[in-house]
Parts: C-alpha cells; sequence; structure tokens
C-alpha cells in the first residue's frame, strides 16, 4: 500500500489490474478507513486515469450479487448524478419511455445524494419495491422491457467505503464508478456527468468494460442532453470515441429556459413524473425526456435519427402506456404479477 501511495503522490497512474486488486480489498472490508481515505484522496489529487476507472467498477462488478443477464442488448440510462441543478429526475423516466419503445433497460441506481430525488426514490413514490431478488428483477426484464437494480442490495460491500466518503465531503472514485457497476453488463448506455472534464474518460472507461456503444453527456453543466443549450458529448462506438454535439433543433425540438425544468421538492418532482408516463405532462417535461430517449433509441438502432427518436418517444409518452407498463412492472415486483 505504502509503494501504491507514494506512486500516486508522485502523479503515477495505476493499471487497471492495480486498481481492481485495490477496490477489491475495500469491498472485502480489508482495508482501514485511513488507508481508504489515503487512497481516495490521493488518486482525486492526481485525477483518476480512465484506466483506474475502469478497473474499479470492474472490482464492484465482479464482487456484486450477481445478476443473470439476458442474451442481446442491455440498456443503462444511470449517471454520476451531483450536477447541483435540482432538474426533474430525467433519466429514470427515459429508461421507461425507451422500454414501453422495445428496448430493454436495466437501470441502475441508489438514493438521492445531492439531488432532490433520485432513481429509487422517484420508482418507490411510484410503488415500486426495490428489495427485490435477482430472479424477480429479470422476470421484470424480461416480460415487462424494465427493472430497477438497486446499488445497495447488490453492492453490500460499498458498506465499508460509507464512513471514509461522509467524513471526507467531496466527490471521490466511488462517484464515478456507481454508474459503471450495473452488474447486468449494459452493452448501450447514455451516462450524464456533472463535469465536461470527464467525458472523454467515462467513455474510455466505458469502452475498457466491454460497453458497446455509449454517449456520455454534459448539457451546460446538466447532466443529461439538455433542452436550454448545446449538449456536449462523448460517443462510444465499438471501442472508439469521438466528440460531438447535440442541439435540440437537430431532433426537431426548441430550446426552453432551464428554470422549466426544475422543481425543489421531492412530491412535486414525482407528480410532474407521474403526469408525463400518464401522457398528461409539461410538454417542456416531455421534450426533454422524449431528446433523452432518442438519444439511447438511436444507438439501440430503433430509428435512423435523433428527430425519427424523438417523434417515437413521444408517441409512446402521450400515448400513456408508459405508465401502465410501469404498474405492471410494480405488480411483478411486489409478486402479485
Amino acid at each position: 500500500m505504502n509503494q501504491i501511495l507514494e506512486a500516486l503522490y508522485q502523479g503515477d497512474h495505476l493499471n487497471k489490474t492495480q486498481t481492481e486488486t485495490l477496490v477489491t480489498s475495500i469491498v472485502k472490508g480489508e482495508l482501514s478507513e485511513i488507508e481508504i481515505s489515503a487512497l481516495l484522496v490521493a488518486l482525486k489529487m492526481k485525477g483518476e486515469s480512465s484506466e483506474e476507472i475502469a478497473g474499479a467498477a470492474n472490482a464492484l462488478r465482479a464482487s456484486a450479487t450477481p445478476f443473470a443477464r439476458p442474451e442481446g442488448n442491455i440498456v443503462d440510462t444511470c449517471g454520476t448524478g451531483g450536477d447541483g441543478l435540482g432538474t426533474i429526475n430525467i433519466s429514470t423516466v427515459v429508461a421507461l419511455v425507451c422500454a414501453e419503445c422495445g428496448v430493454p433497460v436495466a437501470k441502475h441506481g441508489n438514493r438521492s445524494v445531492s439531488s432532490k430525488s433520485g432513481s429509487s426514490d422517484v420508482l418507490q413514490r411510484f410503488g415500486l419495491k426495490l428489495d427485490i431478488t435477482p430472479d424477480v428483477a429479470a422476470r421484470c426484464l424480461r416480460e415487462e422491457n424494465f427493472c430497477f437494480l438497486f446499488a445497495p442490495q447488490y453492492h453490500p460491500g460499498v458498506k465499508h467505503v460509507m464512513p471514509v466518503r461522509t467524513a471526507l465531503k467531496t466527490r471521490t472514485l466511488f462517484n464515478l464508478i456507481g454508474p459503471l457497476a450495473n452488474p447486468a453488463a449494459p452493452n448501450i448506455q447514455l451516462m450524464g456527468v456533472y463535469d465536461p472534464k470527464l467525458l472523454a474518460q467515462m467513455a474510455q472507461a466505458l469502452g475498457k468494460l466491454g460497453c458497446e456503444k455509449a454517449m456520455v453527456v454534459n448539457g451546460g453543466g446538466l447532466d443529461e442532453i439538455a433542452l436550454h443549450c448545446d449538449t456536449q458529448v462523448a460517443y462510444l462506438d465499438n471501442g472508439r470515441v469521438t466528440e460531438m454535439t447535440i442541439t435540440p433543433e437537430q431532433a426537431g425540438l426548441k430550446r426552453v429556459p432551464l428554470e422549466s425544468l426544475q422543481l425543489d421538492d421531492p412530491d412535486e418532482i414525482a407528480a410532474a413524473l407521474l403526469c408525463l408516463i400518464k401522457g398528461i405532462g409539461k410538454p417542456e417535461h416531455n421534450d426533454v425526456v422524449a431528446l433523452n430517449s432518442a438519444a439511447v433509441l438511436l444507438m439501440s438502432e430503433k430509428v435512423s435519427s435523433l428527430k425519427e427518436g424523438v417523434e417515437r418517444a413521444k408517441e409512446a409518452i402521450l400515448s400513456g402506456r408508459v405508465a401502465e407498463r410501469l404498474a405492471r412492472v410494480v405488480e411483478l415486483s411486489h409478486g402479485r404479477g
């Protein structure tokens, strides 16, 4: 450990295997809180590389509660969170819309840390049971194209790092690897990040983990594809990462102020999202969800353009079928299906 810390203090990067071994030791409870703290701070001060991020995420996946991944495409829309902008929970509803559009989505997520309402907070308000077995989750995915994999249930070893994260009160490696640690090993991912400096390295890390296609996005500080400004994208396509920009106009949409997507209260957020999936949501809410859904549909080869993807997503949203699908998933999660 001392040699590794000294190397990090000198600004040297660890390789993927070294980082995987270290994080495996952390989740097994083999390192003290002082050692964990020193390691996370040293990595943060140096700046985590894509190799280190991928190695750490691989360690979490390897130690996770097993999930029987079906054949074919699996999508996740989990992002880093932490943008601090207080918008509605876009990525969770995007996952449900994409499921309705024929894309299998294994949504990996947790309770809110920095936002008003995290993915599990929203879904629990909708009635979903979070602590379901992997078999029940697999049935939800098989029958309804959607399941939710609650991070604490699949990554119990992360408890060993929580006291350190709480004490440090700063973002660390574990903030970055959460959206990379989905036990379903998605091969397509839409990932929002809180800092545009992370775009390329997170896309590269996804590639090192075996992801085939991904868009890592930041829209003017928002960890989603934005309606209020251009969105920076690092696009992963079978090992190659390229930078691009997505604008609302490319998808046939008008720009709206960021304030139109911001709500202060978790109850208000849940009510707005429930209206959205029932087909009676606000137009700007529909549009931002449709735009992000379109990116997933494009990567999944369900559509040939963002504009076509928006049209398909909007049809699903306005039909009310998304709410009906969610109701069936809720029933399955409680063992009533």
